[in-house]
């Protein structure tokens, strides 16, 4: 299990103060106006880690985690929520109606940090730039200059950076998302329905640590927060007539994506001026290199779609439909130039880093899309059930495309290469591609009910069509049997059994991507469930999917990225993703001996596991043979309880929950390549045991008190232990290898110890 899915847990765990606080149903004997309010103050230990606070905000002191007013009348209709008032992770929805018209809206902040008291020997100078002292720049390049290759060593480089580190710079890695939607529906007193739309999403912060190299006389890898500070449109437009048999419906939207951070820039920590670089020869060591780095980021775009459909019925639940949506991509943001390094010039003698060295200004890209769905059911008789579909998805790339005679990508910030066009690179590059594609799948589905026993069958068929990629063709097609029993309220059985193949033609050399290779999944699905009498109820659940890449190629002997003539494949060397399986198991029981008592406990075991293997060649030989097993087992278990004490006055709520994953990576590797190799002096190749290791405790308790009619008092603790380990991440080095220049952002263990009251009032 993946630490993102311990952190649901976390939410669910601090969603008790919230959820506790029941949302206003206006039935007929409710006022016409009212709301109520919840008021909780909390008291918690200071915690340094930004795991226990990853996307919610955990406050000290008073916080407000709902609010509600509403207010009805024969002309309007108002009511509007609040969640988490005034915090960072607040949410705000509602609707005001009146006459003709519904005004609804949903704002929604989501906050996620990502890392706490991140240190870097960068300062950030202004948004995306970072930078370093000029001056401890020039005297640490110096020192680099004027040691041989053999002397730039991994602890060359840790007696040199280490007054460095030792005065770093601290920052939170951390980011804000504010969604906002508003509808407005028109169509109250219209022949039709009308509905116009808007979203905006603003997003501002950190995407992340981002690693990223400086090629150059070192060539550092160096971890820093990547800009985030973009905003996301939408404007749509929505109609539909119902008639007795149907509708008809039709919408429009139009999405614009405007990135205020587009490019990320930071300095070369040890090359404080441009200067043109030379490679290392004997032991003379590489020299010279960009004094910058620059990445450039996603681009402004817009998109429009419109669509269209119909639903007709007719008797015996007879279902016909259809829809056809058309899309237009469209990006023609300004190119950047190729470099940030003043020294590169191009064959005329034009600055590399000049929008002059340019053979366009602008990508001028277009892409077009187009879906069409068409969907029938029916149940022509008693206890039959058909069901039928068919789709088709076509993206075709309308890009006028020009030939790149040269550039900087062979060695990106250090010299200019020239680009000859080929036969797979017409365009220069095999990036530089037009890729299309066209998908067309057909469903159908029966299904018979006998009593209290239902059989259904389902069949698939894709066909898929690719430009530009190494499987130009293939078909995804299977099936599935399903089984349902029903007794009489006390049995539940369903099962499933699905079976896939996708096939893929074409040209490969190494095999084909995952995405588009050859693959058999099977997927199996059991629930059971158990009422033995009313008041007690058990469920066991089992799920397994294998998946196999079949028939990825044996490496054989490659010159120019061609096999050579006559080579014989040497065995058991395919590459890329082999395999994956996925197992989990579920059992729980629910206990309700009277009305004053609920009990309920759960177990859950998950096993996940893939195996990725790569080869590679010297000449006809083998060289390294890395086959990398890695395996996720993942214990759940927990348990809830809720006591009436005093029946409508006085009720407790328990929570437990423990969640445990040991992970583990077994790599094997050709025992004389030259992975092995350069490993013996600590024994080869080595399995990483510490692989996400993760344990995540839970325990919340609380009591809850009917002061009066409107007012109800709840206490309560809450426990939250989390602890994570993993080679790549434990420890505070920040250079771990040479030249890796870490973060080491604190988003580790941590122990969230909270008391907490809370104080609902309706009015």
């Amino acid at each position: 299990m993946t630490r993102a899915a311990l952190h649901v847990t976390a939410l669910l765990a601090m969603g008790v103060l919230v959820a506790s606080s029941p949302v206003v149903a206006q039935e007929a004997s409710t006022p016409t106006s009212g709301g109520q309010v919840t008021v909780s103050a909390l008291g918690v230990n200071n915690i340094a880690s930004s795991e226990v606070s990853e996307y919610r905000e955990v406050p000290k002191g008073i916080a407000i985690p709902f609010a509600n007013l509403f207010a009805t009348g024969a002309h309007y209709d108002v009511n509007l929520f609040g969640y988490n008032v005034r915090q960072k992770d607040q949410r705000y929805n509602g609707w005001l109606q009146s006459g003709f018209a519904k005004l609804s809206f949903d704002y929604n902040q989501i906050i996620q940090n990502k890392g706490n008291d991140a240190r870097t020997i960068f300062s950030e100078v202004s948004e995306g730039v970072w930078g370093i002292n000029t001056t401890l720049r020039t005297t640490l390049g110096s020192t680099i200059d004027a040691t041989p290759t053999a002397g730039r060593t991994l602890a060359f480089y840790k007696a040199l950076l280490e007054p460095t580190f030792a005065a770093t710079n601290s920052v939170d890695i951390s980011s804000l998302r504010k969604r906002g939607v508003v509808e407005l529906d028109l169509g109250a007193n219209l022949p039709f329905d009308l509905v116009v739309s808007y979203m905006r999403e603003a997003r501002n912060g950190y995407r992340g640590v981002s690693g990223e190299d400086i090629l150059g006389n070192v060539s550092p890898v160096v971890a820093l927060p990547e800009p985030l500070n973009d905003v996301t449109q939408d404007f749509g437009v929505r109609a539909a007539y119902n008639f007795a048999m149907g509708n008809v419906h039709a919408a429009v939207n139009r999405n614009l994506f405007n990135n205020r951070a587009e490019t990320f820039v930071f300095d070369n920590p040890f090359q404080p001026v441009d200067k043109v670089y030379t490679a290392a020869v004997g032991t003379t060591p590489a020299l010279g290199g960009p004094s910058r780095a620059r990445i450039i980021l996603a681009p402004d775009n817009e998109a429009t779609t419109a669509s269209g459909g119909f639903l007709l019925k007719f008797a015996r639940q007879t279902r016909l439909a259809g829809d056809l949506a058309l899309g237009r991509w469209t990006q023609n943001a300004d190119f950047y130039p190729h470099t940030i390094n003043s020294t590169i010039l191009t064959p005329a003698g034009v600055r590399a880093d000049s929008v002059q060295a340019l053979q366009a200004t602008s990508l001028d890209g277009k892409i077009n899309t187009t879906t069409m769905n068409f969907m029938f059911s029916s149940r022509p008789v008693d206890g039959l059930g058909l069901r039928a579909s068919y789709r088709v998805y076509e993206l075709a790339n309308k890009t006028n495309k020009y030939v790149n005679t040269g550039d900087v990508s062979g060695s990106p910030d250090r010299s200019w290469g020239n680009v000859t066009p080929s036969a797979d690179a017409p365009y220069g590059h095999v990036t530089a591609n037009l890729y299309d594609t066209t998908t067309k799948k057909f469903a159908a589905s029966a299904s018979y009910d006998f009593g209290p026993v239902s059989l259904e069958g389902h069949v698939r068929h894709t066909a898929i069509e690719r430009t530009w990629r190494e499987a130009a063709e293939g078909t995804d097609k299977g099936y599935a049997l399903t089984a349902l029993f029903d007794a009489k309220d006390w049995l539940g059985f369903r099962g499933t059994f699905d079976s896939a193949k996708r096939t893929a033609e074409g040209h490969t050399v190494y095999g084909f991507q995952a995405d588009e290779s050859e693959r058999e999944t099977q997927r199996l699905i059991l629930d059971v469930e158990l009422t033995p009498m009313p008041t007690l109820g058990f469920l066991f659940s089992y799920q397994r999917r294998d998946v196999d890449f079949t028939n990825r190629p044996d490496r054989v002997q490659v010159t120019g990225g061609v096999p050579v003539a006559g080579a014989a494949p040497i065995p058991n060397t395919p590459s890329g993703l082999l395999e994956a399986s996925y197992d989990s198991y579920t059992g729980e029981i629910d206990f309700t001996p009277n009305e004053r008592v609920e009990l309920s406990a759960f177990y859950t075991y998950e096993k996940d596991s893939s195996t990725n293997q790569w080869a590679t060649t010297t000449g006809a030989a083998l060289n390294n043979l890395l086959n990398y097993k890695g395996t996720d087992e993942t214990d759940t278990y927990g348990a809830h309880a809720m006591f009436q004490l005093v029946p409508e006055k006085v009720s407790c709520t328990l929570l437990a929950q423990r969640q445990k994953t040991d992970g583990l990576m077994d790599i094997t590797a050709n025992p004389t390549g030259a992975f092995s190799v350069s490993r013996s002096t600590v024994g080869g190749a080595q399995d990483i045991n510490a692989y996400d290791d993760t344990k995540f405790t839970t325990i919340q308790a609380q009591l809850d008190y009917t002061i009066a009619k409107q007012w109800t008092l709840g206490l309560g603790y809450w426990y939250e232990k989390y602890e994570f380990d993993d080679a790549y991440t434990s420890g505070t080095d920040l250079l771990p290898q040479s030249v890796l220049i870490f973060m080491k952002a604190n988003d580790g263990n941590y122990n969230a110890k909270i008391i907490y009251a809370k104080l609902n009032y309706k009015f």
